[in-house]
């Protein structure tokens, strides 16, 4: 008789083990779901990196243009015909720091400028032919 009975008791026994086992897993799963309001650490870390990170596109001067504003940290792209051969100068290197056309490479960059401080300032533009023309800029905070 107590064999029978145990053999009735063992898949009785290994049943419960299994369901014992299905619900300390789910526990333990809700156990690891958060339930606080804080964001989660990539949405944190999104929204953080869109505010610190995102990149304005530069001011473009396209050529024949005599005027162009930019906001202080702003990059400003000369467009010209002939970028080689082209050189910039300033009036006033505290409001705007300049960067001349250059090869590197395979590629070709444009003369340009930063802006680095509010005020007024002009660019000379000097074109292979040794024309010029100037561009007067107004950087705002």
């Amino acid at each position: 008789m107590r064999s029978m009975r145990n053999a009735k008791l063992k898949p009785l026994a290994k049943s419960a083990a299994v369901a014992v086992t299905a619900l300390l897993g789910i526990t333990v799963l809700a156990g690891c779901s958060s339930s606080s309001e804080e964001p989660a650490a990539d949405e944190t870390t999104s929204e953080q990196s869109e505010e610190s990170t995102q990149l304005l596109p530069p001011v473009i001067i396209e050529p024949e243009q005599k005027e162009a504003t930019a906001t202080v940290g702003d990059f400003i792209d000369i467009v010209v015909d002939e970028v080689l051969g082209t050189t910039i100068s300033t009036d006033d290197s505290d409001v705007l720091e300049i960067y001349q056309a250059r090869q590197d490479g395979d590629a070709i960059f444009n003369p340009g400028a930063r802006a680095l401080a509010a005020g007024d300032a002009t660019i000379t533009v000097t074109l292979p032919d040794n024309t010029s023309y100037d561009i007067a800029v107004t950087v705002t905070e």
